[in-house]
């Protein structure tokens, strides 16, 4: 048995995004911020390859969701991806980009 991680961890998430979002905008910024997480000077030693949006993943009751993969030096992946979930949040944000949450709607009967 071997120790597959010995050289590199993986980044493997999945964010969920609105229905009515602009799929190709979505992954333009995911991809820059990979980049410029990449580039930067406090991460850069840490990442092997810079998070890239992967594929759509799946068509959930509520969002779309989008898997992005990257590689980080072993036990870096963690902290690189907590870093990558504020800069998403914020990317996203700025882009009015919706990461949304489960709604329901209640209809009540009038009696």
């Amino acid at each position: 048995m071997s120790n597959l991680t010995k050289n590199f961890s993986r980044i493997n998430m999945d964010i969920d995004v609105a229905y009515d979002s602009d799929l190709e905008r979505v992954i333009e910024v995911v991809n820059k911020v990979g980049n410029d997480l990449a580039d930067d000077l406090t991460w850069r030693e840490a990442i092997l390859k810079a998070p890239q949006f992967l594929r759509v993943d799946d068509f959930a009751d509520s969002a779309i969701v989008i898997k992005i993969l990257g590689e980080t030096l072993p036990i870096h992946q963690w902290e690189v991806a907590g870093e990558l979930r504020m800069r998403l949040k914020i990317a996203f944000d700025k882009e009015g980009i919706e990461i949304p949450f489960p709604q329901r709607v209640v209809h009540q009967k009038k009696a």
